[in-house]
């Protein structure tokens, strides 16, 4: 079967309808219906059930979209491939770390990308997850390291086996309620858990002063400073000396995102346990 037309027929799929996809891949509708034709006759079954609205996939479509999508993103990865290795030349590949992980976690990542991409010469940089994104929009990195699942669109990721990022309420001290709370911004990856933590405190955040903070750094210093709270990982908490709120923590998984997909995550080692406290930079001084 031509990977050409699985994909084809798999954006079919993704949009709904013949017309919009024929559009988006830049051939007739008449040489796309053609081509489903083809392949539902292969196939001995209907793909799609089609109305005046559009097409949605039969059961049997259902069924066979998640390997047909495999079969694409075999080729796009074997591609790739091929295209490093006729080249045979040392590539930059800018890689921006992220620096809420520990030196000992940011260590296994370049040597997971280094054993991955021979044929590449990696560029590292390190900064926080926004920042890191950022980055990635502007064209400034190949490939980031991020907290939480916020993929922007057109990108591929791939998840860091064993590594997981612990998230906890913390203040400078145990005591009443603070007065000053450290809101982190919407693009931030503690946002939501922030959001979760305020819902649960029946009013106990009410009438403090909310200052915003786009940065885990920055939001380690307003909380010593202001004597206020926040939300930050465990590890970044107790280097730190903050007080950890009992009862609450959540958990952030940690993705690579890639313009391409150069490594696939079964590629990519198990990370290895790592003694805590961990972080990614010194203990601040308020």
């Amino acid at each position: 079967m031509d990977i050409k037309v699985l994909k084809n027929i798999a954006n079919v799929a993704r949009t709904g309808s013949i017309t919009d996809a024929a559009e988006q891949v830049h051939v007739t509708v008449q040489a796309l219906a053609a081509q489903l034709k083809k392949l539902e006759d292969h196939c001995g079954f209907k793909l799609f059930d089609r109305t005046n609205k559009g097409v949605s996939l039969t059961q049997e479509g259902v069924g066979i979209l998640p390997h047909m999508l495999e079969i694409v993103r075999s080729s796009e990865r074997m591609q790739l491939k091929i295209k490093q290795l006729r080249e045979r030349q040392s590539q930059p590949l800018r890689v921006a770390l992220n620096s809420t992980l520990s030196m000992e976690i940011n260590q296994q990542v370049m040597a997971g990308v280094a054993s991955n991409l021979s044929g590449c010469s990696p560029i590292f940089s390190c900064s926080e997850s926004p920042d890191n994104l950022t980055k990635l929009a502007k064209g400034e990195a190949d490939m980031v390291v991020i907290l939480g699942d916020s993929v922007p669109d057109g990108f591929y990721s791939v998840s860091l086996k064993g590594l997981r990022i612990e998230v906890v309420a913390c203040s400078v001290s145990e005591g009443t309620a603070p007065s000053v709370v450290i809101k982190p911004l919407p693009e931030c990856p503690y946002s939501s858990i922030f959001a979760r933590f305020a819902d649960r405190q029946s009013g106990g955040l009410d009438g403090a002063t909310v200052f915003h903070s786009g940065s885990e750094i920055v939001s380690v210093s307003m909380i010593k400073s202001f004597g206020g709270m926040g939300v930050l990982s465990r590890a970044v908490a107790e280097t730190n000396g903050l007080y950890v709120w009992p009862g609450y923590s959540e958990f952030l998984d940690v993705y690579l995102v890639m313009k391409e997909p150069w490594i696939v995550e079964e590629e990519f080692p198990q990370f290895c346990p790592v003694p805590s406290p961990v972080c990614g930079f010194d203990a601040i001084s308020a």
